[in-house]
């Protein structure tokens, strides 16, 4: 089977013809998402591009697309550090990038806030199943009293649901309900949601910029990251090892993890939510062009005084308003590996879980915070800034550079997608797991 895999990026289009009984990439391509007009335009001139290196034949077309920043989700629980932390690492992992989370009971200005925030998605949870319905009903009455037109996904106390359909039907607010995402105190229930999330990225979001009309001939239309996700968990399933990855784009820096919270060691105090299994976490102000400025202002001049560079902002500033640059001499390439050093390590720290040591009068014992990724023996990097690097290993070796407390194998070994195959072989997953795990077997490079 002979597919065309096509990624819109928020930068670049990418496309890989890939034969599956070869195991073997026919031929690639890519160019400069044109977000702004039509995104058909970039993949007309990637598709070019490719019919120029090889004969474009191809049995299914599956794509996969971040255009416009991906998909922009406000999320509504109730307790701050359970039900709204689950929405919000849910959504995470449906492929959401998360505009702002709300706790307890919305206020006027809270929903006006949210009618203006640009948001694709809200993602409305609270209580436990046969818990608490008060917080959920509440708000759901507020949303509607305020004509929310913004698609609701409603994943909260499964009690409350018909109360809530006749709420939002009532004033005409389009909604999908789905399971609990915390059904039980501290457990994450994500791939309903997931799903919830992927099936309106499919009806509404895929609409903008000429996506829809693309992608009229696809098999299979994901948001970019879910790919990604999908590719890591058929990996991380088949090594039988736990395993994650960085991807480096123009808006956003995505972390993914495969594997368990909580191992059960005797001094360690449980964390106070289990996360999920596929963990995806991506960080808004850690982009290398589109948000670089935002990144700048996030970590400051020190990080980048670290490597000698004296004109930070100036250099971010010049990303940002040309986010089509790239690099044409030493000093512009240093400092792109720096931004990206900077964006990879940051982002790691948001991610990786850490641990809080705390003296008792007979032992010293820990409370862990987020996920335990110390049994992780991968760490693969991707990303157009990342793979045309010349120092990728460099670059994520700022995983080794985490402080103590972060729950990190010391020696875990570096991986490059070299070939932009993370995402391609994440769509054929889809139809054929064995033919993506032996895609990323062929193609991901140890540095």
């Amino acid at each position: 089977m002979i597919y065309l895999l096509v990624d819109v990026g928020s930068t670049y289009t990418k496309l890989n013809l890939v034969d599956t009984e070869k195991n073997e990439i026919l031929g690639s391509a890519s160019s400069y998402t044109t977000v702004e007009t039509d995104v058909r335009e970039g993949f007309n001139k990637a598709y070019e591009k490719l019919s120029k290196k090889t004969d474009v034949k191809y049995d299914k077309i599956l794509g996969c697309s971040s255009a416009s920043g991906g998909l922009k989700v406000v999320a509504i629980g109730f307790s701050k550090n359970l039900t709204t932390n689950a929405a919000r690492l849910a959504s995470l992992s449906s492929g959401a990038r998360i505009l702002k989370v709300y706790s307890y009971e919305l206020s006027l200005e809270d929903v006006e806030e949210i009618k203006n925030s640009g948001a694709d998605i809200i993602v409305l949870c609270g209580g436990t199943d046969h818990g608490n319905r008060e917080n959920i009903i509440f708000n759901a009455k507020k949303l509607a009293q305020e004509s929310i037109k913004i698609p609701i996904v409603v994943a909260g106390n499964i009690d409350t649901q018909k109360y809530i359909k006749e709420i939002f039907y009532k004033k005409g607010v389009p909604c999908e309900f789905t399971e609990n995402v915390m059904p039980t105190t501290n457990t994450i229930n994500y791939k309903p949601l997931r799903n919830a999330i992927g099936n309106i990225f499919i009806k509404t979001i895929a609409h903008a910029k000429g996506i829809d009309l693309l992608s009229e001939n696809f098999e299979v239309l994901l948001p970019t990251p879910i790919a990604v996700q999908k590719a890591m968990s058929v990996y991380a399933k088949y090594l039988g090892k736990v395993i994650l990855s960085v991807d480096i784009g123009g808006a956003t820096t995505d972390i993914h993890s495969i594997g368990k919270t909580y191992y059960g060691e005797e001094n360690v105090i449980s964390p106070p939510i289990d996360e999920p299994f596929e963990k995806r976490t991506v960080e808004g102000d850690m982009g290398m062009r589109y948000s670089a400025t935002a990144l700048y202002e996030s970590v400051g001049d020190e990080p980048f005084l670290k490597f000698g560079i004296n004109d930070a902002k100036e250099k971010v500033e010049y990303r940002f308003f040309h986010t089509d640059y790239v690099p044409d001499n030493d000093e512009d390439l240093f400092f792109d590996n720096a931004l990206c050093y900077i964006a990879t390590k940051t982002s790691l720290e948001r991610h990786i879980g850490h641990i809080k040591k705390i003296e008792t009068p007979t032992r010293t014992i820990y409370k862990q915070y987020g996920k335990d990724l110390r049994p992780a023996e991968m760490f693969i990097g991707t990303g157009g800034s990342l793979i045309n690097s010349d120092d990728p290993k460099k670059i994520l070796s700022a995983i080794g550079d985490l402080d103590d407390k972060y729950l990190i194998n010391e020696d875990i070994k570096y991986y490059l997608d070299e070939k932009y195959i993370l995402s391609s072989a994440g769509l054929i997953s889809t139809v054929d797991e064995q033919a993506s795990y032996e895609l990323l077997n062929k193609y991901l490079k140890e540095l």
